[in-house]
């Protein structure tokens, strides 16, 4: 009987894991969006994905364990600026920090990211 996490081999991996995107949903009074965590401060976030809320529009956002309520301050496309009504616990923001750093830190180029991003969304450019 297989035990999970044990393989054949000492339990060792067959393919090598790389850092996903951090994925968040924003939502409105009509719909949720699903995207991808560009960066965050204690008060706000910079989000991207395909079809995003309004400048303008009240939000919830939701990434990891993290709730915070907050106002779309900018979009531009396929990304947007989110502002908190009130900061994020340190501990909480340090964690998502450490996600969307590893992220970052893959190695992969920025046009790679996004293309990564995407696929992880499940959409295309």
């Amino acid at each position: 009987m297989n035990v999970f996490g044990k393989a054949k081999g000492g339990g060792r991996r067959s393919a090598k894991r790389v850092p996903a995107p951090v994925l968040a949903v924003l939502s409105t009074i009509e719909e949720d969006h699903r995207a991808a965590l560009v960066n965050i401060s204690s008060s706000g976030a910079r989000l991207s994905a395909p079809s995003l809320p309004r400048e303008g529009e009240q939000v919830i956002f939701k990434a990891d364990r993290v709730t915070a309520f907050g106002r779309i301050v900018w979009s531009d496309g396929a990304q947007c600026g989110v502002a908190f009504d009130g900061p994020i616990i340190a501990d909480e923001l340090e964690r998502l920090r450490g996600q969307v750093g590893m992220w970052s830190c893959s190695g992969m180029s920025a046009d790679e990211q996004a293309a990564a991003s995407d696929w992880q969304l499940g959409i295309s450019r």
